[in-house]
């Protein structure tokens, strides 16, 4: 006994203290029990309960016939009789674009007499767009502002047509009561205003008018024939969808429509999504083999098909009944069923019930309506159903791991490059303006992209007399935050032909840099586009496909020409547009014969040189002798060392001698005979303009150092023995 707390009772199931319960429920339960027509009540807690029915409830009941005066309520009334009110409940906050600022729920009031708790229902109703069923549980609802536990709660007469009622904190609003209510309340003294009238919900009434309408797509047109002999013993396999989604915890349900052509029957299997199945999906019968009737009534009465009716005679004597035949005929009903001509792709099947829309069907149900029934392909081709929650969860999920993978990758790529050409590497573009204005149409841009933080510029060409300032179009920086994300583009999808977007401007790259397509050639992997196997065999395959040979091509359009302007060469390669035009621009590159520079003495060189280092303030001529030497290998000669070590000292020392002047400065400097190495201590010497100063050149001497032709020509011999090569 003192285990339990000092209890007079110990706790075993069935048998606790009152005082340690506490109640937030009143159920009646299986404590109120009637044997023989007595009423009898088996736990102690529903005797202590003050529930002493209501005095003027209780002169109802007396007018009824029922003294229940100073009774309990469990005594005097059951617990299917309830009070029924009507009211509605205003909902603010939708927010939709149709202008709806309110939703509104019509709601039934229910008052236990027994226990006089209250519930609160939503009657059902199609396509509501919200939850229905019980909006307040059966409870005792105290009054505003007071307890749960202690009350006062709502009674009787506090619910009263045309009144405002506040349940935790909703404003019902009583419209009306029905008509036993009403009889209830006049014959208690209180009669009930007249009903008001109930007010529609506009988003319900919203959605009536916008609710989907299912179209056909294709509707055939058989005759309404018997199968022929040969496929009577065959089945016919479609595959449909039942969309419930717009109920109350519905979904989207697909099934396995089979029709067998020897009896014409139908059986339906429902495919549900199974992961602990191999194939994922686990098959339920849904409507086992049937006739499957087109319209109800659903389920048929016996002697439906009896034309007859049966006569029940009966004699005073029960042993004396007999049944007859009546001699009138009557009339039978007619069950209209699916036949294979009523099964087409786009059908709804009313499948008791249930629309179920036919998407598709196998080759030989396809076969068998082409040979019997002469259908066109078009009339059999299935039509995209719509998508489960499941597979749109899942395509935002591959689709945001594919953005993830490839943003992972273009860094990586991206590095790599840096890795490998060093940093400071700017690719360039030619582009030109998409647009309807002529005006904009003449006008060119180059778009300069910066490898190393991704960020592009873009400036205009200035040309004369065309009404355009020209310079910077648009500073150098990323991507806007308005930028539409299917805009996005990165340095390795940039070639000749691709259109892009940037700032609601869009261009076409019409051109690009040589040192830019250089840079790809040589980097395939980063730069499928520019991959010099790959572009010569689509050149080979597409001429192969217009011409018999090489020869004939060359023929045609080359005649016997060495060199061919670059412009025509690429308008030749693009096949009138069938070709991918960045295929051109790298072969146009790769067979272009070498600029012939103009020739200049070592003065102008000189000259040129110091003026970019005055210009750029480097002073570290030194330091840079010391990167020379501790780049040379032991087997170079002293004051030597390889041409690529030399290249790399440069910039390691942020030397802004452009590639044009560097190359040609290290191959100055270049000693053959010594295996390509370079006299780095000449080399210095050449360059300091603090030691060896020249006079700054002048504007004709630095042209004469960087004369190119108008006009870039290609060798179309060397062009025709590339492809040649290829195969």
């Amino acid at each position: 006994m003192d285990q339990c707390g000092g209890s007079p009772l110990p706790k075993i199931p069935g048998i606790y203290q009152t005082h340690l319960e506490v109640k937030d429920k009143y159920p009646i339960g299986s404590d109120l029990e009637c044997i023989d027509k007595v009423r009898f009540i088996k736990s102690i807690e529903k005797k202590n309960e003050p529930l002493f029915c209501d005095p003027d409830v209780a002169m109802v009941m007396l007018a009824k016939g029922h003294n229940v005066i100073n009774q309990r309520n469990w005594l005097a009334f059951d617990d299917k009789e309830v009070l029924t009110f009507y009211a509605f409940y205003k909902k603010s906050g939708r927010g939709s674009s149709a202008g709806i600022d309110y939703t509104l729920k019509q709601l039934k009031i229910i008052y236990f007499l027994v226990d006089e708790t209250i519930q609160v229902n939503e009657p059902m109703k199609q396509n509501t767009g919200g939850p229905q069923g019980c909006f307040i549980k059966k409870q005792k609802i105290p009054l505003p502002g007071c307890d749960q536990e202690t009350g006062p709660y709502y009674r009787l007469p506090d619910l009263v047509v045309g009144t405002t009622v506040i349940f935790y904190g909703k404003e019902l609003r009583i419209t009306g009561v029905d008509a036993y209510t009403r009889d209830f309340l006049h014959t208690m003294g209180v009669p009930a205003k007249d009903n008001e009238p109930m007010p529609e919900d506009p988003y319900y009434e919203y959605r009536k008018k916008t609710a989907l309408d299912i179209t056909l797509k294709n509707k055939a047109n058989t005759a309404r024939n018997p199968p022929p002999n040969g496929y009577d013993s065959l089945i016919l396999r479609f595959r449909g969808y039942w969309d419930d989604r717009n109920q109350m915890e519905g979904d989207l349900h697909f099934y396995e429509v089979l029709y067998y052509l020897v009896d014409d029957t139908m059986e339906l299997v429902e495919e549900i999504v199974d992961d602990t199945k191999v194939s994922g999906i686990r098959h339920k019968m849904i409507v086992k083999r049937q006739r499957l009737p087109k319209e109800g009534p659903w389920l048929l009465q016996p002697g439906y098909n009896v034309r007859q009716d049966i006569l029940n005679v009966m004699t005073t004597n029960k042993n004396s009944f007999y049944y007859t035949m009546d001699s009138k005929l009557g009339i039978v009903q007619k069950v209209p069923y699916y036949n294979c001509t009523d099964l087409f792709i786009g059908q709804v099947l009313n499948v008791y019930g249930r629309s179920i829309v036919l998407v598709s069907c196998d080759e030989f149900t396809k076969s068998f309506y082409s040979n019997v029934y002469q259908l066109g392909e078009e009339n059999l081709n299935p039509i995209e159903a719509p998508k489960t929650m499941r597979e749109i969860e899942e395509e935002m999920l591959q689709q945001k791991r594919v953005e993830i993978i490839l943003k992972n990758q273009d860094e990586v790529l991206r590095k790599r490059l840096i890795k490998y050409g060093g940093t400071g590497i700017i690719f360039g573009f030619l582009i030109k303006m998409i647009t309807d204005d002529p005006i904009n149409q003449g006008r060119n841009f180059m778009l300069k992209y910066y490898l190393d933080d991704t960020e592009f510029a873009i400036y205009e060409y200035r040309e004369t007399n065309s009404g355009m300032r020209g310079g910077m179009f648009r500073s150098k920086r990323g991507f806007s935050e308005n930028q539409d994300q299917a805009n996005l583009f990165i340095f390795h999808q940039l070639a000749v032909g691709v259109k892009i977007c940037i700032d609601e401007f869009k261009f076409t790259i019409v051109d690009v840099d040589d040192k830019t397509l250089q840079f790809m050639i040589d980097n395939p992997k980063e730069f499928s586009h520019s991959n010099l196997v790959t572009v010569r065999s689509k050149t080979r395959e597409m001429i192969n496909s217009r011409f018999s040979s090489l020869d004939e091509f060359r023929m045609e359009y080359f005649q016997d020409r060495e060199l061919v302007d670059r412009d025509e060469f690429r308008k030749v390669l693009s096949f009138e547009g069938e070709l991918d035009p960045h295929n051109a621009v790298v072969l146009s590159l790769m067979h272009k014969r070498p600029d012939p520079f103009e020739p200049y003495t070592d003065n102008v060189l000189r000259s040129v040189v110091q003026r970019e280092m005055r210009k750029d303030c480097f002073i570290h001529f030194d330091g840079l002798k010391n990167n020379f030497r501790s780049r040379k290998s032991k087997s170079d000669e002293v004051g030597y060392i390889v041409c690529s070590e030399a290249i790399k000292a440069m910039k390691s020392n942020r030397i802004s001698l452009s590639e044009e002047i560097r190359s040609i400065l290290v191959n100055k400097f270049t000693d053959t005979k010594n295996g390509c190495t370079v006299n780095y201590e000449e080399m210095v010497e050449f360059m300091d303009y603090m030691k060896n100063p020249v006079e700054p050149p002048s504007r004709l001497a630095r042209e004469l150092l960087f004369v190119k032709p108008k006009k870039v020509l290609v060798r179309v011999n060397e062009f025709i023995d590339g492809l040649r090569s290829e195969t």
